[in-house]
């Protein structure tokens, strides 16, 4: 994501209208962008998500509990369509002031890459419901862009600048709780960076391939090396021919770690890695498992980077 794509956001807060609510009633779409919010927030309105625990983002559809969520809030955030599509027809019917985090314009939703499409031996499971706001297969095509932009620290570090600024705009009782707040948070982020600069340094050489493509971001900030992203789309049923393929593709690439996500099956992991000597590892890029609150953010970060350590390391 491009920082500018952030700052046009902080622009926009500039006309936001105050809130008259008595508390802030603050819906993010997704659990990172709530641990976020939750760290600039705290002891002003705690965040709530639209999404439940086991949800992707990539594959829902709203129930009326979440619609009637959306209809209540004072402030929205979101990544933006090329990561959380089924919102886009809800939120553009909300009096909520509703923030994109990612500027949908600096990148096409025409593109697709070329190497993500569904694969031929691939079969659709027969009871997949799609939600209207749902276009064709996304879970791996971003239009070029990462949309996980969370995982680089000095991006979530703009995200929080911006849910900062629109919370000040919208509660300016609250500037001096928030103020604290982003100002503990940055340097508290800023130091933990440095921490797991240092690290995860040592294992720049270290090769690993993960199922979902999703880590572009953590991976160039840290300096880590990504061999290669094997397409497996989890709401699919990838057939022998595929999973022989991907089997050695992973045993050519000379990788000592593969990370799989909650929703691979350990039956695909294993059908993947078979045959090879290759450590396993499994990444949770939502962090669904985190309290919000004061250093639930921090806390995801250090568990992250935890697991890359792990299975780099031996």
């Amino acid at each position: 994501m491009r920082r500018q794509s952030l700052l046009l956001a902080l622009l926009f807060i500039v006309s936001l209208p105050v809130s008259a609510a008595s508390e802030l009633k603050v819906l993010t779409s997704i659990t990172p962008i709530q641990l976020i919010a939750s760290e600039i927030l705290a002891g002003v309105t705690q965040p709530d998500v639209l999404l439940p625990p086991g949800a992707s983002p990539h594959q829902y559809s709203l129930r009326p509990s979440d619609v009637r969520k959306i209809q209540q809030a004072d402030l929205i955030f979101w990544v933006g369509p090329e990561l959380e599509r089924f919102l886009a027809k809800s939120l553009g019917q909300t009096d909520a002031t509703v923030i994109a985090l990612m500027d949908e314009e600096a990148h096409s939703d025409e593109e697709a890459h070329p190497d993500e499409e569904a694969h031929p031996d691939e079969e659709t499971h027969p009871d997949e419901e799609t939600h209207p706001d749902e276009a064709g297969d996304h879970d791996h095509d971003h239009g070029g862009a990462d949309p996980h932009i969370w995982l680089d620290p000095l991006h979530a570090l703009e995200v929080a600048e911006v849910i900062h600024e629109a919370a000040v705009k919208a509660a300016p009782a609250q500037k001096a709780q928030l103020d604290s707040n982003y100002a503990e948070f940055s340097s508290a982020l800023l130091a933990l960076d440095k921490q797991l600069m240092l690290e995860l340094s040592p294992l720049a050489t270290r090769g690993f391939v993960v199922f979902h493509d999703a880590y572009h971001g953590f991976v160039a900030h840290y300096n880590l090396l990504q061999l290669d992203a094997i397409t497996i789309n989890p709401s699919r049923k990838a057939g022998a021919k595929h999973l022989a393929e991907l089997r050695e593709a992973v045993i050519q690439s000379k990788a000592v770690c593969i990370f799989s996500e909650p929703q691979f099956s350990s039956a695909v992991l294993q059908a993947v890695t078979s045959g090879s000597t290759i450590h396993t590892a499994e990444l949770d890029p939502l962090g669904q498992s985190i309290t919000p609150g004061k250093g639930a953010y921090l806390a995801f970060l250090t568990d992250f980077a935890a697991v890359f350590e792990g299975c780099l390391k031996d």
